[in-house]
């Protein structure tokens, strides 16, 4: 636990963020068991979060963030408020959150990831080169992680846990839903191989949209095994939903992290590179599930996956780094 009450300030984007969004979560958490944050926001969203009362004037935020221990400044689509950070003017203790992805297909492309690579790519996904030189800390939620760069993912959101008990009852073999299937084509070909293997083999898959967040949370704590491809992005919100919601994770080969982390090694995930895989992956599942499963087996991992991942990990990762780098 912090020795002290820090003082954060968060230049928000001109747009909902979902990293910002995790960045927010994770404060709030950190706050409900003892820790001492004291945070002021920029820009005001409708996110689903207890934020009102840190929303505060352009004036009262720059005063604010001049005397703050640290300056978040989270990146928005084509909506970064650079400009808020150059007034407050405080680089040496300013925190870039890069949660940029290259979108579509584009992820892809090795002409685009050689690009970026090379600085040479400027739309959306690529390293903001003057960000990298002026902040102390860059944080990114995608690949590629730089010298200077360190990742920061989504994590498992509080509202994930909404509908999750362990002593729900787990009647959905596989759950496989997503906002679409367009990018990559990979989500519509992995939900058309599952369904037709529920088929043959007797067991039951959720593939529709649900209506509301809440029933989808509903359904997904009922399941025992989810599956998760990324979209624009490697990293997905659907892919933190799954584990945050004690289920088995099928998973496109996981490209967060460093190439040798082991911060994702969890005995409860299967990955797969394509959809000969998928479908390999499928049946091992499927055996598992017949033979061996059980939910209560999984709930001491469960547990290491929550302390790992939940959104509070994310923003004790920027004060351990902070810390370790002398600027807190």
């Amino acid at each position: 636990m912090p020795e002290k009450k820090y003082k954060i300030a968060i230049i928000n984007p001109f747009r909902p963020d979902g990293l910002a969004r995790t960045i927010f979560d994770g404060i709030l958490l950190l706050n409900k068991i003892g820790y001492n944050f004291d945070f002021r926001i920029s820009s005001r969203f409708d996110y689903p979060l207890l934020l009102n009362d840190h929303f505060v004037s352009k004036d009262q935020f720059i005063n604010f963030a001049k005397d703050a221990d640290l300056v978040f400044l989270i990146w928005g689509k084509d909506n970064t408020d650079i400009k808020l950070a150059e007034i407050i003017d405080c680089w040496r203790k300013t925190v870039f959150i890069d949660g940029s992805e290259v979108g579509k297909n584009r992820r892809y492309d090795f002409i685009i990831q050689k690009k970026i690579i090379d600085g040479q790519y400027q739309d959306n996904g690529a390293i903001n080169r003057e960000m990298l030189k002026k902040c102390p800390l860059y944080f990114r939620r995608e690949k590629p992680y730089s010298t200077g760069i360190e990742p920061l993912p989504f994590g498992i959101e509080t509202r994930y846990l909404q509908s999750y008990d362990k002593k729900i009852k787990k009647d959905i073999d596989f759950f496989c839903v997503f906002g679409q299937e367009e990018y990559p084509l990979m989500r519509r070909y992995a939900r058309e191989l599952l369904e037709a293997y529920c088929a043959k083999n007797g067991f039951i898959c959720h593939t529709q949209k649900t209506k509301t967040p809440k029933e989808f949370y509903q359904l997904l704590a009922r399941s025992k095994v989810g599956i998760s491809v990324g979209g624009g992005g490697y990293d997905s919100f659907r892919f933190w939903e799954i584990l945050g919601n004690n289920c088995l994770l099928l998973t496109e080969k996981i490209d967060i992290f460093e190439s040798n982390s082991r911060m994702l090694n969890y005995k409860r995930i299967f990955q797969f590179n394509n959809l000969f895989d998928f479908q390999s992956q499928l049946e091992k599942i499927g055996n598992y599930l017949k033979t061996e499963y059980k939910a209560s087996n999984l709930e001491k991992e469960y547990e290491i996956i929550l302390k790992q991942h939940g959104t509070h990990s994310r923003v004790k990762k920027i004060f351990e780094v902070a810390k370790s780098r002398g600027i807190v």
